[in-house]
């Protein structure tokens, strides 16, 4: 008996791990360090983390070496602001992509020099110095923008770097990444995984307005991303409900409007082309 439940308790530990790996890949963290202006660290400097979207806030506070980790962060902008001692504080602003490690050095003036506010933004090819791992960002507003003629947001897969194009084998994202077979492609959505294994395609298509943006992982990516060979796609969805809300609602509207705005439309022709009619007749 003690030893069925010292695998059955071994088993739900491992299974909690990995889904604590699993959310990991969507969210991103930083790393930062807090110096004054001679470079010297500054331990105990406290630092809050709020993001610009949503107004959510976390703390953290340097340790001994100046240095503090923040994880699990959504995707988005955040406002970091480190106070620290007798020195002013300062406010900076990071863009957080799906899966990115963020390196932020804060130095500390002294009293009276007003805070900086730096922009901290991941775009394109991105290099990974701590991990070497080489990859893409696909912005939201290339996601917006760019034409797809098919609104399949996956096909902007085709604007990274060490990608070709797999439209006869129909697997994975319709492309090899690095060299690889299309089907070697891990495909994530929001930290989950959405692969059909047994076609090795997409396993839930999602809209192009419901996507943020994502990240394609060409190489050297850990192991924390499961299953592939040749690359992960790793896409995050859009977190602004109202407004995605507003649209839907307009969209919903017009549809329903629609019918009647035509049938009014042919009306008014119909009304102007019998009154021709009998003025020609006349």
């Amino acid at each position: 008996m003690r030893r069925i439940a010292f695998t059955i308790a071994a088993v739900c530990l491992l299974g909690l791990a990995a889904i604590a790996l699993q959310a990991q890949t969507e969210t991103g963290q930083i790393i930062g360090k807090v110096t004054d202006e001679k470079g010297a660290v500054v331990p105990g400097a406290s630092v809050t983390i709020k993001s610009a979207a949503t107004g959510a806030e976390r703390t953290a506070t340097s340790g001994d070496d100046g240095t503090y980790i923040v994880t699990n962060l959504q995707p988005g902008i955040y406002e970091v602001t480190t106070k620290g001692g007798s020195f002013a504080p300062s406010t900076q602003r990071v863009e957080i992509t799906p899966g990115a490690r963020v390196s932020l050095d804060t130095p500390l003036g002294i009293q009276g020099v007003s805070g900086t506010v730096t922009i901290t933004a991941e775009g394109g090819v991105a290099v990974n110095t701590s991990t070497q791992e080489l990859s893409n960002v696909v912005s939201g507003t290339q996601v917006r923008e760019l034409p797809t003629i098919t609104r399949n947001p996956y096909a902007l897969v085709a604007i990274s770097g060490n990608v070709n194009p797999d439209n006869a084998s129909g697997r994975g994202t319709g492309f090899s990444i690095n060299g690889q077979r299309s089907a070697s492609t891990n495909i994530l959505l929001d930290g989950g995984e959405n692969v059909d294994n047994f076609t090795a395609t997409v396993g839930m298509s999602i809209p192009l307005d419901a996507v943020g943006e994502f990240r394609v992982i060409t190489s050297n990516f850990s192991a924390e991303y499961g299953r592939a060979s040749g690359g992960i796609v790793n896409v995050s969805t859009r977190r602004e409900p109202m407004s995605f809300m507003v649209r839907c609602t307009s969209s919903i509207a017009f549809r329903a409007w629609r019918p009647l705005v035509l049938t009014s439309t042919r009306a008014a022709i119909r009304s102007r082309t019998s009154r021709a009619t009998s003025s020609v007749t006349r």
